[in-house]
């Protein structure tokens, strides 16, 4: 229902954007005939109602249309950018949750300490932080004045294992710091409120050590509502770094669908972002299903 409704929403709103898409891919000088033949290939001669159905249609058996620019079907387009949008996401929600997990459980554990105030002050400047503008520092610090990384671009893995490293450090160091930021303040109250809870004081009124107490009881209590925000988060930064792509020229689903955008390319943009949903709501599933494994008065 969810993708149903995301279908009918895209698609109404790329349709009241001004401008021919025909006309706009063509340019200023065409052939009538070629241009009605473009409308007719493309169904716009034709109700909304109907071009919506045949689109779903398609849709529902892989088929997204053919690009008005490029030509070629849609589905081919996507998933030549996917794998450059996964890499990316994956990266910056592991440099998200290598700065996260730690730094949020010893601010929690240590309360008030300086370590605690230092990592508060830290992540709200995270979160306060553009991403495009620290993007930009990184580039002029690393690549400009250092030499030490690529400024831009993108190397498959699979060519080049060590050029693929190197530009894909500074885009994700860039997305997973503003990530991590807001993870870290997620982590830190979760454990706090653990923390306080009657099984924490029951588990230190046995006796059992600080370490047992939180890696036991405390930790896996307090990931409940972290896995839910960690998850919202990679669907964020699959679909939500279009910024970032732009500064680091990454080839990404985010930049493809700024493109369609700027071309009136409906079909890119329609499958682009039914993708991004289908997507979304995969991980929310399997952020449900983790819930069992967490917490074992959940059953499914």
């Amino acid at each position: 229902m969810v993708l149903l409704g995301v279908s009918v929403l895209v698609f109404a709103i790329v349709h009241l954007v001004p401008g021919d898409p025909i006309q706009v891919a063509l340019g200023t000088r065409f052939d009538p005939a070629t241009y009605e033949a473009l409308r007719e290939r493309a169904g716009f001669n034709q109700p909304l109602p109907v071009q919506y159905v045949q689109w779903l249609t398609g849709a529902l058996t892989g088929d997204l249309g053919v690009s008005f620019r490029s030509g070629q079907p849609v589905m081919t387009t996507i998933l030549g950018r996917l794998p450059a949008t996964l890499t990316l996401a994956f990266a910056a929600l592991l440099v998200a949750l290598v700065i996260a997990l730690p730094v949020g459980i010893i601010s929690a554990v240590r309360r008030g300490s300086v370590v605690d105030y230092t990592s508060t002050v830290f992540s709200q400047l995270g979160v306060s932080i553009p991403d495009f503008w620290m993007g930009i520092l990184f580039i002029l610090l690393f690549s400009l004045t250092l030499g030490w990384l690529p400024p831009s671009g993108y190397t498959p893995l699979t060519e080049d294992p060590l050029g693929w490293l190197s530009r894909l450090a500074m885009p994700a160091v860039t997305v997973g710091v503003v990530s991590g930021s807001v993870l870290t303040r997620f982590v830190r109250s979760s454990m706090l409120e653990a923390l306080g809870q009657d099984y924490t004081r029951t588990a230190r009124s046995k006796g059992l050590a600080q370490r047992v107490v939180v890696n036991r009881h405390v930790l896996k209590n307090a990931l409940i509502p972290f896995v839910t925000v960690a998850g919202l988060q990679l669907a964020v930064l699959l679909g939500g770094v279009v910024i970032v792509e732009i500064v680091f020229a990454w080839p990404g689903l985010g930049q493809l669908a700024l493109t369609a955008v700027e071309r009136r390319d409906y079909p890119v943009l329609q499958g682009t972002v039914l993708l991004l949903a289908l997507t979304t709501v995969l991980i929310n599933l399997a952020v449900d299903l983790a819930y069992a494994f967490l917490d074992p008065r959940i059953r499914y």
